[in-house]
């Protein structure tokens, strides 16, 4: 019998939660994004080899 050590995950599943605005439908819906460290909300995305102006 061997042994195997299970890792744990160190990233969480994002998961958005969409609610319809208008006032006679008010429907739920929930959308799945993949696993990441980090999530950031409408930011600027990174690119690679973008020169860094200031």
């Amino acid at each position: 019998c061997l042994e195997t050590k299970i890792k744990n995950k160190t990233t969480k599943k994002i998961v958005l939660w969409l609610e319809c605005v208008q006032p006679n439908c008010r429907s739920k819906r929930i959308l799945a994004i993949k696993r990441c460290k980090h999530f950031e909300l409408g930011g600027d995305k990174k690119r690679k080899g973008k020169v860094i102006q200031f």
